[in-house]
């Protein structure tokens, strides 16, 4: 089977993960929406958990393209900030919840690349932070622990089970979250006398 064909499997998947979860789909099921045999599948995956390492690297893949093209941008740092907050925020409700829950309760190796992964966006965090400092309109903080902080606060707090232990979408948790660090460290305007 081509690329075409592999992608064909991976929207399938994508799309029963997202109505039923990780733990609930079979890769019989999967074979039988796309009329094909489980062999067929196990052509080029090794199992369900190669495909859904192959769902996410899709949509990480999809962020580091947002992140790189961010990180070449030469505007407001703090503007290039927020946009590419917006652009993965995309990327990422294009998954269910109960998908990244199921990832995270089963398939723990799978999460901490998906953890491995966002830790590493920590320089892009922080050469945005300097240049917004550099320009004068963040304040004069130490934007290396700024940014491990942020890093940080993303791990703890914006995760399957954190929001459903406390009844709250991902995406909410990530906007306030984001709401909070970017209101906390813009420049205070002062009126002029």
């Amino acid at each position: 089977m081509d690329e075409a064909g592999r992608a064909r499997i991976l929207q399938a998947a994508t799309e029963l993960f997202n109505a039923k979860g990780y733990r609930s789909v079979t890769l019989g099921e999967l074979a039988a929406r796309l009329g094909m045999s489980k062999k067929t599948l196990y052509l080029h995956f090794s199992g369900k958990e190669d495909i859904a390492e192959a769902v996410l690297d899709r949509t990480m893949a999809a962020i580091a393209g947002k992140i790189a093209e961010a990180g070449s941008r030469e505007e407001n740092p703090v503007h290039i900030f927020e946009e590419t907050f917006t652009a993965i925020k995309q990327e990422i409700i294009k998954l269910n919840p109960l998908f990244l829950e199921d990832v995270q309760k089963y398939v723990p190796g799978l999460w901490k690349k998906v953890e491995a992964f966002r830790a590493r966006q920590l320089t892009f965090i922080e050469g945005l932070l300097k240049k917004a400092q550099q320009a004068g309109i963040v304040r004069d903080v130490n934007v290396r622990l700024l940014a491990v902080m942020l890093t940080e606060s993303i791990q703890h707090f914006v995760r399957p089970d954190f929001a459903a232990k406390h009844g709250f979408a991902m995406i909410d948790i990530a906007d306030t979250l984001f709401m909070l660090f970017t209101a906390s460290i813009r420049m205070p305007h002062t009126d002029a006398d």
